[in-house]
């Protein structure tokens, strides 16, 4: 058992078509459970006017002191709220509102869970992330955010084949020939990667899978590197496009002739509160159905 909650961010999807009679019965459900609630104040319309909410506008002061966050989302709603809170030490709960949510532990349908984790009768399972550097000339420049899912290496909008090399601690891996590479946690390896033909992994193993977008070699193959390695892109170019590097599928930055993308295991780490038995395989069988 971990210590009850009684105080609880709740990060709404506001832009997805939730009903708003499930908004209100989540609500009025944790307020009969003596939680105090946490919003965002851009969420103030979004829920029940006599609902008694603290409102912030600041997350320094929104998820300061709080227990947990509850998204009420997909995937992606949940990457967002790891970002939004990171620092902040806080365990994250997810009803599921988009339509694969991996991530999210709780169905719609499911809503009575709640109770359980409010209670603390819940686990919390620790995700890696990854930091992102661009070295570039004499200069250091570092995603804000670490990646919870993937790191993609991409062109333009006409896709242009990107040539590139693959290091690992110092030592050349793979001169490369592909519309990409897409560098995935275990906790990424369901999204992106998957599609583009790589290995679903358990998401407590400690590892990071390189996936090549399109390869153009018969030789080129998603690989696994320890959670140790240190990963390097270097000397990418890509005839009369622009390269791309992207954090998580929300920051990215463009990349100039010379410089180096390193990417390695971050301190900081996401926590998921799960409350149901079969973890990470439950929900690969239910969602893979």
């Amino acid at each position: 058992m971990n210590k009850q909650l009684r105080n609880i961010v709740f990060l709404p999807n506001t832009s997805k078509p939730i009903d708003s009679a499930l908004v209100h019965k989540l609500i009025y459900r944790m307020r009969s459970l003596g939680v105090t609630i946490r919003a965002d104040a851009a969420c103030r319309e979004y829920l029940p006017p006599d609902t008694e909410c603290a409102f912030f506008t600041e997350d320094a002061s929104l998820f300061d002191g709080a227990d947990a966050v509850l998204v009420l989302g997909g995937d992606g709603s949940i990457i967002e709220a790891a970002r939004r809170s990171l620092g902040f030490g806080v365990p994250i709960a997810a009803v599921n509102c988009g339509r694969l949510g991996y991530l999210a532990e709780i169905e719609i349908e499911e809503l009575a869970l709640i109770d359980q984790v409010i209670a603390g009768a819940y686990t919390v399972e620790d995700r890696i992330m990854m930091d992102v550097e661009i070295i570039r000339e004499d200069a250091s420049i570092r995603f804000e955010t670490p990646a919870l899912n993937d790191v993609v290496l991409s062109n333009g909008p006409i896709t242009r084949l990107l040539s590139f090399e693959l290091w690992c601690n110092g030592e050349l891996v793979e001169n490369c020939y592909a519309d990409g590479m897409i560098l995935c946690t275990p906790t990424g390896s369901t999204a992106y990667s998957r599609s583009a033909g790589g290995p679903i992994l358990d998401p407590m193993l400690d590892c990071v899978c390189v996936t090549p977008i399109c390869p153009q070699t018969m030789t080129s193959y998603p690989v696994i590197f320890g959670g140790d390695c240190v990963l390097e892109l270097k000397n990418m170019t890509s005839r009369g496009n622009d390269v791309y590097i992207s954090v998580d599928g929300r920051d990215y930055l463009t990349l100039n002739g010379g410089d180096i993308v390193r990417i390695r295991r971050s301190a900081s780490k996401t926590s998921l509160i799960r409350v149901k038995e079969g973890g990470f395989l439950r929900a690969l069988r239910r969602k893979l159905s």
